[in-house]
């Protein structure tokens, strides 16, 4: 996962702070592994695999012990279930897409609080989500910020090559996609003389 790379932590720390050099603004990187459990689509996988072992043993030439077959299919199920939950790359599949959109939205608004990105003086204060199962980063900017920059010039950063331009699956492109938020930041929001650091620059990387 991006946020587990060795060089995340350093290389956002290192580029937050360039940027914040150009800029008034306080921006606060949060990286989680999900921003939704999915345990309900894991079970529905885990329920589906064990419809199809019952099918497989209602058409098997061999024979099953009749007080045996509800055991396997539990642990089928909940084998199906485990195996879906522990595996991203095969969660995200199961997931729609307008899901994972939402689950992002919902946890970055969330996180956007709970880092207190309000608290800076001028309300300046910028959340940079990422989430690694959905691959996908939100943008929370507070009413300072707001105020300044438009809403098209965030809608206008791409994180990475692909149609959806919140996607995000390396470092490289997040990089990039800090670079583009602080070039937009610095020709909205400039770096003023009374500029202090409100907020560390290190990001969030939660477990």
């Amino acid at each position: 996962m991006l946020h587990t790379d060795s060089r995340f932590a350093q290389a956002v720390e290192a580029a937050v702070t360039r940027l914040e050099a150009c800029t008034d603004a306080e921006i606060v990187v949060v990286a989680a592994p999900r921003s939704a459990s999915g345990l309900d689509v894991a079970v529905l996988f885990g329920a589906g695999l064990a419809w199809l072992a019952l099918l497989a043993m209602l058409w098997s030439p061999w024979a099953f012990h009749p007080a045996w077959i509800p055991i396997e299919l539990a642990l089928v199920g909940a084998f199906g279930a485990w195996v879906a939950h522990r595996r991203p790359g095969l969660l995200r599949r199961l997931i729609s897409s307008r899901r994972l959109r939402a689950q992002v939205d919902h946890a970055a608004d969330a996180a956007f609080h709970q880092e207190v990105v309000h608290g800076t003086r001028g309300r300046t204060g910028l959340l940079i989500y990422f989430s690694a199962l959905e691959q996908r980063v939100a943008l929370r900017p507070d009413l300072g910020l707001d105020a300044r920059v438009p809403a098209g010039d965030w809608n206008a950063i791409r994180w990475g090559a692909a149609k959806d331009p919140r996607f995000c699956n390396r470092l490289e492109d997040f990089l990039a996609g800090l670079d583009a938020v602080g070039a937009v930041l610095a020709r909205r929001v400039p770096h003023l003389e009374d500029n202090p650091n409100e907020i560390a620059n290190a990001p969030r990387i939660r477990s």
